[in-house]
């Protein structure tokens, strides 16, 4: 084996090391790469609201010449915030350019989901903000669904599961079929966000075992 892919190599093993189980090898040289990557949130999924899975595949001619980057599949990422995460990594190649960077690739892309884990966009059930730019401070609490990162507002979970419930009850023909709730702004909301999440725990955690679908 040449220098140049010995060092290739180590550099793979690097990689495998640091990503372990989230690093998949199809082919040792030219490297070819899946990677599934997360925020450091140190291992706590409850506050983990990204991830990413990104592949990289070089040519013979790897480092001379930048590898292919793509992002194949994600969660908790808009479009926009997709992009910027594809851009900022094919950046990153580039000013490592000649250079061994899949490491460096996988540490850029880490880094940029950690900038990027927080929850962005409306509540998909009262179309809301999750988070409102000028009241972060005061917004409403959220969690999300465990299977694809989306997010809702406490409240909203509840009352969607309570009115899921009730359609289960009242109409048990049409239950299987029925995941939507119209969740009206100008409801009374009741009881302090503590116990709302309390509650929306309880329930969502409940909801996605037995759904396991987005409501």
């Amino acid at each position: 084996m040449a220098a140049e892919e010995e060092e290739i190599a180590a550099e793979l093993e690097a990689v495998q090391a640091v990503y372990a189980d989230n690093c998949v090898v199809f082919d040792s040289f030219p490297p070819h790469l899946h990677l599934h990557l997360k925020p450091r949130t140190a291992d706590i999924t409850s506050e983990q609201f990204v991830e990413a899975l990104i592949g990289i595949r070089a040519g013979s001619q790897y480092p001379k010449e930048l590898p292919q980057i793509d992002l194949l599949d994600s969660k908790g990422l808009d479009e926009e915030r997709k992009r910027h995460l594809l851009t900022c990594i094919r950046a990153k190649a580039t000013e490592l350019s000649s250079c061994l960077m899949l490491v460096s690739l996988c540490e850029e892309a880490v880094e940029k989901l950690s900038l990027m884990n927080h929850p962005d966009g409306d509540c998909p059930l009262c179309l809301d903000p999750l988070v409102h730019e000028d009241e972060k401070n005061n917004s409403m609490p959220f969690m999300k669904l465990m299977s694809c990162f989306h997010c809702f507002h406490c409240e909203c979970i509840i009352r969607w599961w309570t009115w899921l419930q009730t359609e289960q009850k009242t109409n048990p023909s049409n239950s299987s079929s029925s995941t939507g709730h119209p969740v009206r702004k100008n409801e009374n909301r009741k009881g302090t966000p503590g116990s709302q999440l309390n509650v929306a725990i309880a329930l969502y955690g409940d909801a996605e075992d037995s759904m396991g679908n987005c409501p």
